[in-house]
């Protein structure tokens, strides 16, 4: 009777499943990239031809950018404690280069390359799966939601005035998107369920901790009125003037982007960001079309340059400190 030999099934080696990753990297580098370029590009060729004349002030708008980036530090620390609820930890320095790293996953079409990016970052660090994945995407959640709520809250007067008195409809919608949102601990679980039954995956999301949800909430809206602050600095460092209040900003503002968002197909939300930017910068009497056009397009320019140089700089030193750390090892072992 000749010997049974065992079958054995060929396992990728961790060299080929290294080079394999490292290849799947340099693909999404390249298409993140090169959706940078096209939206740069695009941008400043739009603000070439703006016939308007525009005598930047740059005491105002690199302090607008000063208040972007605390708003940046804010959501990084609301995202370390929303990490923290799930009894998990990580360290402001690994949390800022991830969560600058992840925020260039926006400019890839889709939109969900940014969560993903995020959680599987998050859990190279240590954090567990649970927690890496929960937070990135209760996060991205919060963010919109809370920015859509805050947008309407704050425009209350001109949308009252633009719709003919129909703002209570709009107050309806806050109340729901607020439900809805103190819901998540609830709905989340429901929906990572019906994701696993129609994936046949196991996400292992665990319960959702509502203080999680609250941090988030709380976070958010904060950084949201930061944000508008920051581009009323902004109109004022281009036009030399901002006309109306603050609450006024933060509504054209987060409105904006929270609608470029959504656009899941379009990178970075451009073109319709930008328009509906110049929209509500009109309609609410902030701007002329023209100053309009010019402030939203000057915004993206600069929020560009502000998103995606700090998480440059952590990929370019990444790929520095890669071939010291292999060294490292490698020497370790002989």
């Amino acid at each position: 009777m000749p010997d049974a030999t065992p079958t054995s099934t060929a396992q990728p080696s961790p060299a080929r499943r290294s080079k394999a990753w490292i290849a799947v990297q340099l693909v999404v580098a390249a298409i993140v990239f090169g959706s940078i370029a096209v939206t740069l590009s695009r941008d400043w060729q739009d603000f070439r031809r703006q016939p308007l004349a525009v005598h930047p002030d740059w005491r105002y708008v690199l302090l607008s950018g000063v208040v972007v980036l605390a708003a940046y530090a804010l959501l990084i620390e609301v995202w370390r404690r929303i990490v923290a609820a799930w009894e998990a930890s990580i360290s402001y320095g690994d949390a800022t280069r991830i969560w600058f790293v992840s925020n260039l996953g926006k400019y890839v079409p889709g939109k969900v390359w940014q969560i993903l990016a995020m959680g599987k970052m998050a859990e190279a660090v240590n954090v567990p799966p649970a927690a890496a994945a929960g937070s990135a995407i209760l996060s991205t959640i919060v963010n919109i939601g809370v920015g859509f709520a805050v947008a309407i809250v704050a425009g209350w007067g001109a949308i009252n005035t633009i719709s003919g008195g129909y703002a209570p409809l709009a107050a309806l919608l806050v109340v729901a998107i607020i439900g809805g949102t103190l819901l998540l601990p609830f709905v989340i679980p429901m929906l990572v369920r019906v994701g696993e039954r129609l994936t046949r995956r196991s996400f292992n999301l665990g319960m959702l901790p509502r203080r999680a949800v609250y941090i988030a909430i709380v976070g958010n809206a904060i950084a949201w009125v930061l944000y508008g602050w920051s581009f009323e600095l902004l109109v004022r460092g281009v036009l030399g003037s901002a006309r109306g209040n603050l609450a006024d900003y933060v509504s054209a503002y987060a409105l904006s982007y929270v609608i470029g968002y959504l656009a899941f197909l379009v990178p970075g939300g451009l073109g319709l960001r930008e328009g509906v930017q110049t929209l509500a910068l009109n309609t609410m009497g902030l701007a002329t079309l023209p100053q309009a056009a010019v402030v939203a397009i000057t915004s993206r320019l600069w929020l560009t340059v502000l998103e995606i140089v700090p998480g440059l700089l952590y990929l370019i030193r990444s790929a520095r400190l890669r071939p010291t750390a292999r060294i490292l090892r490698d020497g370790s072992k002989t």
